[in-house]
């Protein structure tokens, strides 16, 4: 199941992988924050929230680059999809079409859409919680 959404994409992003593109990927959001803060405020903040939030999702992931440890990987693919369709909605909502900035919203939610796409979200090698059913949870309490 690659991409969470269909087999029609092989999962060949693997979790570590993908964890290392997500820590770039919000870095990156949040550098163009910076870059854009005197072109465009709205841009800029928009871009400040997107780079967060993927921070945020890959820490609370589990999996080997997660420091929380909250959630599995299928539900951080879950959230990835969320990012790339605010990501491709940004200019709409912020007034930002006929930008430059504009441009960017939209790589980045196609990149994020195709990263999505090609990571296997079935991939638990660095999960560290547990991923059965009741009986390993009483034996985690």
């Amino acid at each position: 199941m690659a991409g969470l959404i269909s087999d029609a994409t092989p999962g060949v992003i693997d979790s570590k992988t993908h964890g290392i593109i997500d820590y770039i990927h919000a870095g990156t959001n949040i550098l163009a924050g910076f870059l854009f803060r005197n072109r465009s405020r709205a841009a800029s903040n928009a871009c400040f929230a997107l780079g967060g939030s993927i921070l945020i999702n890959a820490l609370c992931t589990d999996y080997e680059l997660g420091v929380f440890r909250l959630y599995d990987f299928k539900v951080h693919g879950i959230m990835d999809y969320g990012v790339a369709a605010a990501s491709a909605a940004m200019p709409m909502l912020l007034g930002l079409e006929g930008t430059a900035e504009k441009s960017y919203f939209y790589g980045q939610g196609g990149g994020e859409a195709a990263i999505a796409a090609f990571t296997d979200y079935n991939d638990e090698s660095g999960a560290q919680r547990f991923s059965g059913g009741l009986d390993e949870l009483e034996e985690v309490a």
